[in-house]
């Protein structure tokens, strides 16, 4: 039997073979076209210079942290994760890079890492994300962080302003035909010179200092305008989360956030003390990480990027990175990553 279409003729095993195979193509399709909508959105909060043990959900007594800490009971925290340099240019390098200080070149700060480094940027665009940053840059050379900037944060530590306005992240955060994104909002608080906040809230006397730190009156008062930061800080967390409900990308987004490295007080930022290396993370990303959970999986910034490709269907083991993803962790698959 034939079948004739125009000056076309096919056999009735050939016409279903082609169907077959057109249909088969089609769900295929359908399917990648599915994966492609699940793809999580990553939203990464980053502050500045804020040691992880002075937020609430780490212990810290002398501000209120309820935005972060609602961030860690409706996540995971994370007790072991560090930054492989506590100075601000090295350890934002190693978070967009994936590479160890030594291997990207950044090694001091307000350094630049070597030409031809890629970054997140080229790694997730290449997977159809939209790479966005908001607030403090501090990282080079351009060609190798090609973000799409985003306005309404401060952008340098040397423009001291509270003001923000998260209606440009939120439009950046909604949906749009050119696939998921990927958002950096890096503010500048705690960050010295601390002019930001009210530091008339804080009382200096009824400050509990650490024992690292020299206990006299001009301290106390530097910490009131360091704390009214961290307070500051807070607040920013909590209107980028409500940007993002707003923007009804909640269920579909993996947030993180992280202190950065430590203050810069005695033996935190420029050592290799635990306070200065030691940083917050926290993860929340409904219905894959299982909220209120804390591990003592050993992290670090270099294992972010892989993550974030891990979890954009990518192959992380492929690109040459020193991290690793920290999917199965956040998944409560495992408990342990580093050694």
């Amino acid at each position: 039997m034939k079948r004739v279409y125009g000056a076309n003729t096919i056999s009735r095993r050939a016409f279903l073979a082609c169907s077959w195979a057109l249909a088969a193509w089609g769900l295929r399709r359908g399917g990648r076209a599915a994966a492609a909508q699940e793809r999580p959105n990553m939203l990464f909060i980053l502050a500045d210079d804020c040691t992880h043990n002075v937020l609430g959900c780490y212990g810290g007594k002398n501000v209120a942290t309820p935005n972060i800490d609602r961030l860690a009971r409706e996540g995971m925290k994370f007790n072991r994760a560090y930054v492989a340099m506590a100075m601000c240019a090295p350890c934002r390098h190693e978070l967009y890079t994936g590479l160890y200080p030594v291997r990207n070149g950044s090694a001091w700060n307000h350094s630049k890492v070597l030409r031809g480094t890629k970054s997140v940027c080229h790694y997730l665009g290449g997977l159809g994300y939209r790479v966005g940053i908001a607030g403090k840059f501090h990282v080079g050379p351009p060609d190798s962080f090609p973000f799409a900037r985003v306005p309404g944060f401060t952008r340098g530590s040397t423009s001291r302003t509270a003001d923000h306005d998260c209606g440009p992240i939120k439009e950046f955060m909604r949906p749009k035909g050119g696939g998921p994104f990927c958002l950096f909002v890096c503010s500048i608080n705690p960050h010295a010179p601390w002019t930001v906040g009210d530091a008339s809230a804080f009382d200096r006397d009824a400050l509990e200092l650490a024992p690292v730190i020299a206990d006299t009156e001009t301290i106390r008062g530097e910490f009131t305008r360091y704390f009214a930061e961290v307070a500051a800080l807070d607040q920013e967390v909590g209107d980028i989360l409500e940007a993002l409900d707003e923007a009804g990308q909640r269920d579909n987004t993996l947030v993180m956030f992280s202190s950065e490295q430590g203050w810069q007080f005695a033996g935190a930022k420029w050592t290799n003390w635990d306070l200065g290396l030691h940083t917050a993370l926290l993860a929340r990303w409904p219905g894959r990480t299982a909220p209120g959970k804390e591990t003592d999986a050993l992290v670090q910034f270099a294992d972010i990027l892989p993550t974030f490709i891990d979890a954009a269907g990518g192959d992380p083991e492929s690109k040459g990175l020193d991290g690793s993803s920290i999917l199965p962790v956040l998944r409560g698959e495992k408990d342990t990553h580093r050694e």
